[in-house]
């Protein structure tokens, strides 16, 4: 029983480490101590021979408490949801130490430990790109708050962070150790070396990077509108389509002046399910064209719901719901580009939430879709993009229309930047998750997606936090929570590519495959040795 408690105070306190790295907490040193516990515990279960599901019992249970604790405002939106992120979040980083605990029974230590590394590195990477994918808790991101240090994002993306982080755990790991073993005898060169070429000389370069960056001058005029209509109560239901789009002009024009050239409402700012074969019927785009010939100098970028009909059915696609006899339409979380010319940009939400706007494995699952329900009320999955795209406004230049969840993908905003987009506008409707850590933690990844791309992001949220962020990752201006607000600010556009937009997510990507060859090649050792 004795010994059990010294295993579940390791699984605790590895847990606890790893939450107060993010918000509300914020510690980030502490992610780069959070994962030595659970070595210890692996180390001890090996050392006693203990069975190896004694060892996978306690990192899930360490894992499940990390999950729930970084990211329990998940429940103010979907309670089924935030179990199930828990609980498939949880299995799959469990997968790396299983790994791990496996090759250090056969391998040398070292290289067992850069084994952990690189799984957990391709876990990450195949987080960010199956059917439930939830990369919220990659391990980069706990730089989020403090983006001062990982400039050097502009070459790795959050890839470079994870690595930082788990490298430094297994070098303090290794220290403890040996510090243990040799009777608490300090070896102050090895310290040393450990602080000032593993923790300090990163930062070091962040801010050679940030002292030497050079802004570009290319300023564009932008207004952001934070409506602060309940989602729960207002958004789809008290409040009409008229009324709410009436409510965001009314905002804006507070602002307003011949100098503004962009306007951003945030995401399904418009709603009522429009027709996009016929938009320019729809009362609210009519109410934002008439605000547009009163001020000629604008554009207005807005999400909205809307539909689209198929007029011949194989031109439908996989997430297309019959109508009506052989009629077939798709519903979609949409970002529109209004101005004074009858045509209107479209863009469609391409990165989906898992089990909220789509169902994973439509295939396996295609019975369960209408189980699938999206934040405003619709069932079954959306339509989306295939792709990124970005809408041209002001003589050759573009923004990236970057619609809420699709902000924590590193690789994927920047093939907006490949498509020419000198802004990120990044709209959002974070009122679901209520005053939590939720609403700070999404705001701060923009501040990562600005380091990667280079760009200053203006951030439009219908209650959350709206603001404007620089190229560096810094704060310029943010709204507060739960309160109508218009912020203002010329940002600068940028058309400069950086190796992270180039090469997105090499390091997730060599991981894989470095993961892979080492588990082969174990496993035909093995055979060979049977």
């Amino acid at each position: 029983m004795k010994k059990h408690a010294y295993y579940f105070i390791y699984a605790l306190t590895s847990a606890l480490l790893l939450v107060i790295s993010w918000q509300p907490f914020s510690f980030f040193a502490a992610g780069f101590v959070g994962f030595i516990p659970l070595l210890f515990l692996e180390k001890k279960i090996r050392e006693e021979k203990d069975h190896s599901g004694i060892f996978f019992f306690y990192v899930s249970l360490s894992l499940f408490i990390w999950n729930a604790g970084a990211t329990f405002w998940i429940w103010n939106a979907t309670a089924v949801g935030a179990v199930a992120a828990f609980i498939v979040n949880m299995m799959m980083m469990s997968l790396p130490f299983v790994i791990y605990h496996r090759m250090q029974k056969r391998l040398d230590e070292k290289r067992a430990e850069w084994i952990f590394i690189l799984s957990w590195l391709a876990y990450e990477y195949w987080h960010l790109n199956w059917d439930l994918s939830w990369p919220w808790l990659t391990l980069g991101n706990i730089f989020s708050t403090i983006p001062s240090i990982v400039q050097w994002y502009e070459y790795t993306g959050v890839f470079g962070g994870s690595f930082w982080v788990l490298y430094v755990n297994f070098k303090l790991f290794r220290y403890f150790k040996t510090f243990k073993e040799r009777s608490r005898v300090m070896n102050f060169s090895r310290a040393f070396n450990l602080l000032f070429f593993w923790i300090f000389a990163p930062i070091f370069l962040s801010f050679y990077i940030l002292q030497n960056y050079q802004e570009r001058e290319h300023p564009l005029s932008v207004l952001v509108v934070q409506p602060n209509i309940d989602p729960y109560k207002d958004k789809f239901g008290n409040m009409s389509p008229f009324e709410q789009t009436q409510k965001m002009l009314n905002l804006a024009e507070t602002k307003m002046d011949s100098t503004v050239q962009l306007v951003i409402f945030p995401e399904t700012a418009i709603i009522g399910n429009l027709d996009e074969n016929r938009l320019e019927e729809n009362e609210s785009i009519q109410l934002i064209k008439n605000y547009i010939l009163k001020h000629p100098g604008i554009q207005i970028l807005t999400g909205a719901d809307t539909y689209k009909f198929y007029k011949y059915a194989e031109s439908r696609t996989s997430t297309a719901r019959k109508y009506q006899g052989s009629d077939y339409y798709d519903v979609f979380n949409t970002a529109l580009l209004i101005d004074v010319t009858p045509k209107i940009q479209i863009y469609h939400k391409a990165k989906l939430v898992p089990g909220v706007e789509k169902m994973p494995f439509p295939r396996l699952l295609k019975f369960l879709e209408t189980l699938a329900v999206k934040l405003g009320g619709t069932s079954g999955s959306l339509g989306s993009s295939e792709q990124a795209e970005s809408f041209s406004i002001n003589h050759n230049h573009f923004v990236a229309p970057v619609i809420c969840y699709e902000s924590i993908y590193g690789e994927y905003v920047g093939e907006y930047i490949h498509k020419n987009a000198d802004l990120i506008c990044v709209i959002t409707n974070d009122g679901w998750w209520g005053n939590t850590p939720g609403i700070h933690q999404h705001f701060d990844y923009s501040r990562l997606r600005a380091i990667e791309t280079r760009r200053f992001v203006a951030r439009a949220a219908n209650t959350g936090i709206s603001g404007f962020i620089d190229a560096k990752g810094k704060v310029l201006l943010h709204t507060e929570w739960w309160k109508e607000d218009v912020v203002r600010m010329t940002v600068n556009l940028n058309s400069n590519t950086t190796f992270y937009v180039e090469y997105g997510d090499y390091i997730g990507k060599l991981a894989v495959i470095l993961t892979l060859f080492n588990i082969i090649m174990n496993w035909r050792k093995q055979e060979f040795e049977d």
